[in-house]
């Protein structure tokens, strides 16, 4: 069976570094090919030359059987080929509907209601029903990832590239994308799947290519290999030990009295901006010591109340104390000085400034 997409000898160096050392690659059609390798094996920067984002320094690709050469992601995405990045290429103040025509060649020509029905249609075959009029910013990080794969199915992709998309899902999330990941093989869709969690590649995939320090070490089909190895090839390491690690519920236990009421939320609720309720009627406790887990799927407010607690939203109605003072309606530096840290769950747009210095 020709591949749909080769890659021959692939090379590309950045300053100091060999990223990609004569690549070679083949994808079929209907097939989910796994590119496994550790932080820094050149994945990213092999999926960045795919999709028109990097130029190689040498090396061929070919679709179909017949070169092809792309200097751009809008002609990578002109022969079919669209890429899902780690970090979403969204515009958070515009609809799903506006970030899923932007750029495509007929955006002011096409008709809102023609868009709307494309949107629907994809999105109930694939299982990414969306409201096209939502903006982006009021989306979870896993509605953000659905409109992403919309984009690129919207603009007629058939090979899609997804730069390790469960990075940022909860596992519910992550198994919804699995889901989406098989309809689209049924389809005829080929997709190159970026991952270094061993489990999901094992499940998903129908081969596995590994890459260390920029070079293939190996390509094996799935029932023909299994984690350890995958590990071996991954790391160099001829023999990869687990230490066994016991822990004790000591190490857990705070030198305070856990009977000391640290957070304390009382009938709280919270008020989208378009009314309806994010949060309501919770009641709360965490005491001194104790790892307080929230679960549930995205939208179910886990979010909006790690924001209420770090001060970067106020509640409409009830109480918030901590560590026996009313907080409700207090600032993030307050919070902050009163000992709150916060880890948001896009850390890159909400937890960092990129362009500033570590320092």
């Amino acid at each position: 069976m020709k591949p749909v997409l080769e890659l021959q000898k692939i090379h590309k160096e950045f300053p100091g570094i060999v990223a990609n050392d004569q690549i070679d690659l083949t994808l079929n059609r209907g097939e989910v090919h796994t590119i496994l390798g550790e932080n820094g094996a050149g994945k990213s920067t092999l999926m960045n030359i795919i999709s028109g984002l990097y130029v190689p320094d040498s090396g061929s690709i070919f679709l179909e059987g017949k070169p092809l050469y792309i200097k751009n992601p809008a002609q990578a995405i002109a022969h079919g080929v669209g890429m899902v990045h780690q970090h979403f290429m969204l515009i958070p103040n515009h609809t799903v509907s506006e970030n899923i025509i932007l750029g495509t060649p007929q955006t002011f020509r096409l008709q809102k209601s023609r868009v709307r029905q494309q949107i629907n249609e994809l999105g109930t075959r694939y299982g990414l029903v969306l409201n096209p009029d939502l903006r982006v910013q009021d989306l979870s990080v896993g509605e953000q990832q659905k409109v992403e794969i919309l984009k690129v199915l919207f603009r007629g992709a058939k090979i899609l590239i997804l730069d390790e998309p469960t990075a940022v899902l909860t596992p519910q999330e992550s198994e919804a994308l699995y889901k989406i990941l098989h309809q689209m093989k049924k389809d005829g869709h080929s997709i190159l799947f970026i991952s270094h969690k061993m489990k999901e590649v094992i499940e998903l995939s129908d081969r596995i290519t590994v890459l260390r320090h920029g070079k293939v070490k190996a390509t094996r089909n799935r029932g023909e290999t299994n984690p350890s190895e995958l590990a071996r090839l991954m790391m160099g390491e001829s023999t990869i030990q687990t230490p066994e690690i016991k822990t004790k519920a000591s190490q857990f236990t705070s030198d305070q009295s856990q009977n000391t009421t640290i957070v304390r939320l009382k009938n709280a609720g919270l008020r989208h901006e378009l009314g309806h309720w994010l949060l309501q009627n919770i009641n709360m406790e965490i005491r001194a010591g104790q790892i307080v887990g929230l679960a549930g799927v995205a939208g179910s407010g886990q979010a909006s109340l790690a924001e209420v607690l770090v001060g970067l939203r106020n509640l409409d109605t009830g109480e918030y104390q901590f560590a026996g003072e009313e907080k409700k309606g207090a600032s993030v530096s307050e919070l902050i000085h009163k000992g709150v840290g916060y880890i948001p769950e896009d850390r890159k747009r909400y937890g960092i400034a990129p362009h500033l210095e570590v320092a």
